[in-house]
């Protein structure tokens, strides 16, 4: 048995594995097709693949792809971890385990603060990953369409809107790009690649132009005929009544959903009053390698939102190579800090005072479901939960 890094070489051997052990879970075209920006054609996988071997042959693999979050000047490093594979009679000899042990000891000495996981498979938790962050789904059915939007759009602004496939290398690429750049907190995406990033899960980016001009950019998804708007961003916000509008009019006459991050409050807004229904659900899995650097930078994206009251909280938690520690965090006007402590640092009365929480219970609570309907004392008004939310193009 040998573990390695696998280079560009590997590709080919890497999508023949991975395509056969998800076989029929797998869209025509496999994993190429899936994740065109990771594993298509001009994709060079290389060095973002680990690999299990037995006398030469992949046995089990595991992707490991750059992930970052931006706000501002700060810039939060993970890694998306994907294409889970092991092959069918290599199963119960632990070589998951030892792949996921392998990234984590990895990443920590690469300086990554946090790594996501698509899915909710509970025995993830044995190797830190928690379900947690807060995902929307607004559900638009036809007579929501019919009286709603038709009533929010009486004044006919809908009128010039419509809709093109985006073109990989055109302009409106380099425009959709640098608008979702501009955004107060976004992930890290490369210019020249991100209308085939947007292609992930075999989603559709398309160009939104009013009067034939650009004016956004959005992302269907169709899945068993339902069309489901994963991404959307417009130059003008004041459109989004309009746009909402015209791709039902035009494209989801039956009815459609928009998935959005809890934050994008001016959105939930809208279609809050017109929707048929919506759902507030967990997204990822995450390990917070840097529990450190991910609340000061997540503290600081909150306040860019919304601001934040001036305020401390500490709290205490268990970390993974068994040792508690005290983390201290402080927001006054604009200086946001965060601290660890071991015990042997901390001072003894605010160990004491400080509540302990459970590793899993504090992730849900800092990032997930949890704050919405649970108060804890101690902790400052408006504070959590905290912005953590990974777009669908995102995750591997």
């Amino acid at each position: 048995m040998e573990l390695i890094r696998a280079d560009a070489g590997w590709k080919k051997e890497i999508l023949r594995f991975a395509d056969e052990v998800f076989g029929t879970d797998l869209p025509p075209g496999g994993f190429a097709r899936l994740i065109p920006d990771v594993y298509g054609p001009d994709a060079p996988c290389d060095g973002n693949h680990w690999l299990i071997l037995e006398e030469g042959r992949i046995r089990a693999l595991l992707l490991t792809e750059p992930v970052s979050f931006v706000c501002g000047g700060d810039v939060l490093k993970g890694i998306g971890v994907g294409t889970v594979s092991v092959a069918e009679d290599a199963r119960g000899r632990g070589y998951m385990q030892l792949l996921l042990k392998t990234v984590k000891e990895w990443m920590k000495k690469e300086g990554y603060a946090f790594a996501v996981l698509s899915g909710q498979r509970q025995r993830y938790a044995y190797w830190g990953y928690e379900p947690m962050e807060v995902c929307l789904t607004m559900q638009l059915e036809p007579g929501n369409g019919k009286h709603g939007l038709t009533r929010a759009c009486a004044d006919g602004q809908d009128a010039g809107i419509s809709f093109s496939e985006m073109r990989e290398g055109g302009e409106e690429e380099t425009s959709a790009c640098r608008l979702f750049e501009s955004r107060p907190l976004h992930t890290k995406r490369k210019e020249q690649t991100f209308a085939r990033h947007l292609k992930a899960g075999l989603c559709v980016p398309l160009t939104i132009l009013r009067d034939g001009a650009f004016a956004g950019y959005l992302c269907e998804s169709v899945r068993n005929g339902e069309p489901r708007i994963t991404e959307l961003e417009l130059a003008d916000p004041e459109l989004y009544p309009a746009v909402m509008k015209a791709y039902w009019e035009k494209r989801a006459p039956e009815g459609f959903s928009v998935e959005l991050a809890w934050y994008r409050t001016r959105e939930f807004d809208f279609l809050e009053k017109i929707c048929g229904r919506y759902l507030l659900r967990q997204g990822h899995q995450y390990d917070m390698a840097d529990l450190k650097e991910v609340l000061r930078f997540f503290l600081r994206a909150k306040k860019e939102l919304f601001g934040l009251s001036d305020g401390e909280w500490s709290f205490r938690v268990r970390e993974e190579e068994g040792e508690t520690a005290l983390f201290s965090c402080s927001v006054k006007g604009e200086e946001i800090r965060v601290r660890r402590f071991s015990e042997e640092e901390a001072d003894p009365a605010e160990w004491e005072k400080a509540e302990e929480w459970d590793k899993g219970e504090l992730a849900r609570f800092l990032f997930g479901t949890a704050s919405f309907v649970r108060h804890r004392p101690g902790i400052p008004a408006g504070w959590l939960p905290l912005p953590l939310y990974l777009p669908s193009a995102d995750a591997v």
